[in-house]
């Protein structure tokens, strides 16, 4: 969980959300508290040897691209620039963002991005460097839960013909899947990864 996400957990997301405005160091004090807590974590994780993180900071979508920068990015670059290196990368999540914040996600130097269903994923393209993964963002609920497996395939190939140009491009959900997601759907969206793989 990313620092914004988690301050808005202990402090109740609409109280956080007022809160910046009218007691911003109360809510700078709390950042900075979560902010060494998922650095410290972070580096417990790095010291077992898997490659990385994904941070989930969905509530930091919820502000502006300029408070997202304040209250999310410059404490989420704090723990980017002590944990990553060339064998430990960090992805950043931001389901939230609908294309509003994506400067202040990239201030952040994540080798990845992870984007939610409601961005539009070619202008998430154009705006990423071309040296970063960019990953999502299809439906998990409006896709994944409610369509046939024919139509998730369909979904699958189209997002993957869209976005052929990008070779940093990598599909994925937009967010988690709820656990009612039939089987089926997830294996008609990997069958359409594969069949446009064996195509390229």
């Amino acid at each position: 969980i990313g620092p914004y996400s988690l301050a808005g957990r202990l402090y109740d997301m609409t109280e956080i959300m007022m809160a910046i405005y009218t007691e911003p160091d109360t809510v700078l004090l709390l950042l900075e508290k979560c902010t060494e807590f998922i650095l410290r974590y972070c580096l417990a994780i790095k010291e077992t040897g898997v490659p990385g993180v994904i941070m989930a900071e969905p509530a930091a979508g919820l502000l502006s691209n300029e408070d997202c920068q304040r209250y999310s990015s410059v404490y989420v670059k704090r723990i980017i620039d002590a944990v990553q290196d060339d064998s430990f990368a960090v992805i950043l999540h931001n389901c939230g963002n609908t294309g509003h914040c994506t400067a202040a996600m990239l201030a952040t130097g994540a080798k990845g991005y992870h984007f939610g269903n409601k961005a539009d994923m070619i202008t998430a393209l154009r705006e990423c460097p071309s040296d970063v993964w960019v990953m999502g963002n299809l439906d998990p609920v409006g896709v994944f839960r409610v369509l046939t497996p024919e139509d998730v395939f369909a979904r699958t190939e189209e997002l993957l013909t869209c976005t052929g140009e990008y070779a940093n491009f990598i599909i994925s959900t937009g967010c988690d899947t709820p656990p009612e997601v039939p089987f089926d759907n997830v294996q008609a969206f990997y069958l359409a990864v594969e069949k446009y793989n064996k195509g390229r």
